[in-house]
């Protein structure tokens, strides 16, 4: 299976879908609207090259705004999960510094790790 990756930003007015690889640029007020632009783009793109988009997988990958707003996520806990100041965090959702791809690799990780601790959770 082929893959089909979109960059996911959040804009002033939404959120953006781009995946650079095959120049498709989805938009709308809501990340619904954006995933089915960008499926709607792909299956154009399939067209025009003769190709089935089922034979495509559709991967989303986020900025720091998105990726905080889209799945709820907290800069305290991010802080904890990967044992970076929150301050930092803030600066790089808020645009005012970049991580490196070391810092993400870490900030990945240590969300991942979170999330797996969740699953763990049972009520009493």
């Amino acid at each position: 299976m082929k893959t089909a990756t979109f960059l996911v930003e959040k804009t002033a007015t939404g959120y953006t879908a781009y995946a650079e690889e095959f120049g498709i640029l989805a938009a709308g007020k809501s990340l619904k609207q954006v995933y089915e632009e960008a499926e709607a783009g792909l299956a154009e793109q399939c067209e025009y090259l003769g190709e089935r988009p089922s034979d495509y997988e559709l991967v989303f990958t986020y900025d720091f705004p998105a990726l905080f707003e889209v799945y709820g996520l907290n800069v305290k806990a991010v802080s904890s999960a990967t044992g970076i100041n929150p301050t930092l965090i803030s600066q790089y959702i808020n645009g005012k510094k970049s991580p490196s791809r070391k810092q993400k690799s870490r900030i990945e990780a240590g969300i991942h790790s979170y999330a797996r601790g969740l699953e763990n959770f049972r009520f009493a």
